[in-house]
């Protein structure tokens, strides 16, 4: 097993659970209101430690109390974390809505996220994605920083793995020369540029990414599992039936469970089996990094399926 760098974003996330989210101009009152350390970048990293991946992991938090308690919480866990960087901004913060059906909405302020830099990327992450045999981003950081990976990994010929979210000001062609893709439903309309809902329209959009240079594609699905197409190849593997309380990770959880066992050298469909898994265990708990599953919950998937 190779190591795995991930590069992307840190959060301090202010979870609100509701019945329901409000209408325009509506007041819901919260039942409850928590702090947990999130982020998508960081979210991925520490999934990867807790599924027994060598990982490495870049972020940059604030000279803040929000950045105190996330740096002290990543030495929790059994990952490389001695590549974050501090700025002079606010930490990373995500307000998320968590509906008693588990589904949720989040408002994001970028904050330390934005400062990251191209320089960054060659300075600091440099060295990082060259000893990785697959790094990992979203697109939570700053855009320079986001375009600099993808030159760097195609320069040192590293496979680069992009959870394309969130989407909003993408285009495929931006990610021209990445290895794999990952969007869900959402994201992959707005990379597109159009609403795309059915399955045909899915594969259909999905099949434009590869043409702007996207080497394959990982559409997930959420309750109706994650859809593969690359070439002529298109493999689905449907959602697994457990009780879900809250999605918040569930898609971080996905691709550590496929970086994972892509970086084994699993094959795409045994990978994306065992991905499906991550992501459902995860939404199977409340919180983000709470959520986030070990390599013993997948060991023992059965004890987590709706009978």
């Amino acid at each position: 097993m190779g190591r795995v760098c991930v590069i992307g974003s840190i959060n301090m996330d202010v979870v609100m659970e509701v019945k329901r989210a409000p209408a325009a101009g509506e007041v819901i009152i919260a039942r409850q209101v928590k702090t947990n350390p999130g982020g998508k970048g960081e979210n991925a990293a520490i999934a990867l430690a807790k599924l027994g991946v060598d990982t490495a992991w870049f972020g940059c938090v604030g000279n803040d109390a929000y950045g105190d308690t996330l740096m002290e919480n990543l030495k929790k866990y059994p990952l490389d974390a001695s590549w974050v960087r501090r700025a002079d901004v606010g930490t990373g913060i995500a307000y998320i809505i968590v509906e008693e059906s588990g589904e949720n909405r989040m408002i994001v302020y970028a904050g330390a996220n934005e400062a990251i830099t191209a320089k960054d990327i060659q300075n600091i992450c440099r060295p990082m994605i060259a000893e990785s045999e697959l790094v990992l981003i979203q697109l939570e950081i700053a855009r320079e920083a986001i375009c600099e990976i993808v030159r760097v990994c195609n320069e040192l010929g590293k496979r680069l793995v992009v959870d394309a979210g969130p989407a909003h000001g993408w285009s495929a062609k931006d990610l021209s020369g990445a290895w794999l893709v990952s969007p869900n439903e959402t994201e992959l309309s707005t990379l597109a540029g159009r609403q795309l809902t059915s399955r045909e329209e899915i594969l259909a959009g999905a099949r434009e990414l590869l043409a702007a240079g996207i080497g394959h594609v990982i559409v997930k699905l959420g309750d109706q599992g994650s859809v593969y197409v690359s070439g002529g190849t298109v493999i689905e593997v449907p959602a697994f039936p457990v009780h879900a309380i809250d999605t918040v990770a569930a898609g971080d959880s996905y691709m550590a469970g496929l970086c994972k066992c892509l970086s084994e050298g699993m094959e795409i469909g045994p990978a994306m089996e065992y991905a499906g898994k991550c992501g459902a265990v995860a939404v199977t708990r409340t919180g983000a990094v709470s959520s986030l599953p070990c390599a013993e919950d997948i060991a023992r998937f059965e004890d987590f399926l709706v009978r």
